[in-house]
């Protein structure tokens, strides 16, 4: 049996509720401006992480005055919290956690240790406190708390360590395919997430060979039946 599950955190465990929308529905567009956001995000993800977090000379000067600005703003330790003034009640509002998210995740919390690895800003803690979910991880892995992102080797080692367990012991979801594919190529059972239909050719060839699931209880009966 699998000993730990890690989950990427928006859009596979919760998104945004969009206006007239009862439920979180992913941000669409197109896959090759969502891989550019992506790694914009995770760019200044990594920049803010090594200046908090590297030894002195390992971030340049425009790194440390983009991370002082950074936490001058608010943009890194409050983001969207702080329009919301971190109301538990307004959070839910404009973000919520998918229906096969909260299922999986209090399925899975019996049989296993679970675990986040994110490239996201240090608000996120206090995001899954506000979701209500934040209490079903024993390791949570952000980005900019530790200086590295995803699709990094790194950062996925990392997470192993905290749980003391080795790749092949793991799964991972996610629902960017670079991401899933290193941690294939690391040996996890690695699992992209689609939540929307994605015809084949639209596809980059080098990620057909990833396993693809539609929901995220699709991975319950790989964890109990090992």
């Amino acid at each position: 049996m699998y000993q730990a599950v890690f989950f990427d955190a928006f859009n596979t465990l919760f998104a945004l509720r969009w206006p007239g929308h009862a439920r979180p529905k992913p941000f669409l567009m197109p896959q090759t401006a969502k891989r550019f956001t992506h790694q914009l995000d995770a760019k200044l993800q990594e920049a803010y992480g090594r200046a908090h977090t590297g030894h002195p000379g390992d971030a340049s000067f425009l790194t440390r005055l983009f991370a002082i600005f950074a936490d001058w703003t608010g943009l890194a330790r409050t983001g969207p919290l702080a329009l919301l003034r971190r109301n538990e009640e307004a959070v839910r509002h404009w973000f919520n956690v998918y229906t096969d998210a909260l299922a999986t995740l209090q399925a899975l919390s019996e049989v296993c240790k679970l675990g986040i690895i994110s490239n996201g800003w240090p608000y996120l803690e206090s995001l899954l406190h506000l979701l209500g979910i934040w209490h079903y991880f024993q390791s949570v892995i952000i980005s900019t708390q530790v200086g590295l992102t995803k699709p990094n080797p790194a950062i996925y080692e990392l997470a192993l360590q905290t749980l003391r367990i080795r790749a092949e012991q793991a799964i991972f979801v996610d629902d960017l395919p670079a991401n899933v594919a290193t941690a294939q190529q690391m040996g996890f059972r690695a699992l992209w997430l689609i939540r929307t239909t994605v015809a084949t050719e639209h596809i980059p060839t080098a990620y057909r060979n990833l396993t693809h699931i539609y929901s995220l209880e699709q991975v319950i009966p790989l964890v109990l039946g090992g």
